[in-house]
């Protein structure tokens, strides 16, 4: 039973080539009745990383079904931050560092992939050696408070811009306020290029 259900979390592991399993055993005071064919799932409200339960079932020959210990390890390249770095700051690659580790060790929501984290910026302060976690990351400023930005107001097909002074901070796709002429204020949406879309 411990091969087949090594080779069943295997097949579900195809994916993942670094990863090792390892079954554990039954307890020696169950006795089981001869199977003839067994169903193997994962148990309700387990994953297939770190020490999981796989639910192994007989359907054909007996009625009974056990829960199987088994543990699964990945080795991972994922990324720390290179030395303490601030609140608000912007992640250039250098403030990568490479390491190689268990995922079941390490938070759910670790970076494995460089290019999830660089450019963004940091929402809380992060001590050198941590590992750098998708939810601390923010989308970056596109458009920060007091800017000068190119106000466009698109018209039946035809563009016109204005300048003006951007009253808030905004990311991609945000809105944002933005004050032009003496007293006017108007509200559109961030762009990638700093300019704001702005409605009619």
């Amino acid at each position: 039973m411990r091969r087949e259900v090594e080779a069943w979390v295997r097949l579900q592991l195809a994916t993942m080539p670094a990863a090792t399993v390892k079954a554990g055993q039954l307890d020696s005071r169950l006795r089981l009745d001869g199977c003839a064919l067994r169903d193997i799932q994962l148990a309700p409200g387990q994953r297939l990383l770190g020490n999981t339960q796989v639910r192994v079932r007989c359907v054909s020959g007996a009625s009974w079904a056990v829960n199987l210990p088994v543990q699964i390890s990945q080795d991972v390249a994922y990324y720390v931050a290179a030395r303490p770095l601030p609140a608000g700051h912007a992640l250039a690659a250098t403030d990568l560092q490479l390491q190689r580790g268990d995922l079941a060790q390490l938070p759910g929501s670790v970076v494995l992939d460089p290019a999830q984290a660089v450019g963004r910026t940091l929402g809380s302060a992060i001590s050198g050696g941590a590992p750098v976690r998708a939810e601390m990351l923010r989308a970056a400023n596109v458009i920060r408070q007091g800017q000068r930005v190119k106000l466009v107001f698109r018209m039946d097909g035809i563009d016109v811009s204005n300048e003006g002074v951007a009253l808030n901070n905004a990311t991609e796709g945000q809105m944002v306020r933005v004050r032009f002429g003496a007293t006017q204020i108007v509200q559109g949406v961030a762009r990638a290029d700093g300019t704001v879309d702005a409605a009619p």
